[in-house]
């Protein structure tokens, strides 16, 4: 049941804007003349956020349990636990984006790398993964790619969707759960990974802020995915 509510969020979500022709060149800097109109005025430019929209748009970020303060504001978009309220204004006619500022990386969660033996996927261990027993034993011939000893293999579910498991090569039991919109990056060497990765725009480090594309660092821990930040 979680699956098909995932999949079909996923469905209505890709009606949903979002830009991947940005110029911009830093993230304290007034941006991207190539995404937004030409009566667009910079609205907010503070340590998280920054968002453009028309001249003399009134307009606010705010934290959940704040917005009942603001009742003639309406909600444009929600996002990491805040709430961007706006006046007599389109969402499509604001361009909003986060700034993403990581407090932990790769190398804070670093371990070794398994060079035992590698068992193979064991799908008693979860019955729902022989939908993609092609795809998970494929990608474990490539041998360990996360966190030490685990092979993460991750597919296709729609677009934007992403699906996927973690197996441990040590004992072969298959853990699911995962699920994104915009990608992942990992490595074989941490238990870190960057989900909705693809969201982020490397060279400006901004996110174009949008309802399937919220970042989170996330760390693997007792075969589950618990966020960080």
């Amino acid at each position: 049941m979680k699956n098909l509510f995932f999949y079909t969020l996923c469905l209505l979500c890709f009606a949903c804007k979002t830009s991947t022709n940005k110029n911009i060149t830093k993230a304290d800097e007034i941006v991207p003349t190539d995404t937004v109109q030409q009566n667009n005025d910079t609205l907010v430019n503070s340590e998280h956020y920054l968002i453009l929209g028309p001249k003399g748009t009134e307009l606010k970020v705010v934290k959940e349990a704040e917005q009942k303060n603001f009742p003639e504001l309406d909600i444009s978009i929600e996002y990491k636990g805040d709430v961007i309220m706006s006046k007599n204004i389109d969402y499509y006619d604001l361009e909003i984006y986060r700034k993403y500022k990581p407090q932990t990386t790769f190398d804070d969660y670093k371990v070794e790398v398994y060079n035992g033996k590698l068992a193979n996927p064991d799908f008693s261990t979860d019955p729902d993964s022989k939908l993609f027993i092609t795809r998970i034993k494929e990608e474990c011939k490539k041998g360990v790619n996360f966190a030490g000893h685990y092979t993460f293999v991750i597919w296709g579910c729609g677009s934007p969707c992403q699906s996927g498991v973690v197996v441990d090569r040590k004992t072969g039991k298959i853990f699911p759960g995962y699920d994104a919109t915009m990608g992942t990056d990992f490595r074989k060497d941490s238990k870190l990974i960057i989900k909705n990765f693809g969201a982020i725009d490397t060279t400006t480090n901004l996110i174009e802020v949008c309802s399937f594309c919220e970042v989170s660092h996330e760390v693997w821990s007792n075969n589950e995915f618990k966020i960080l930040e």
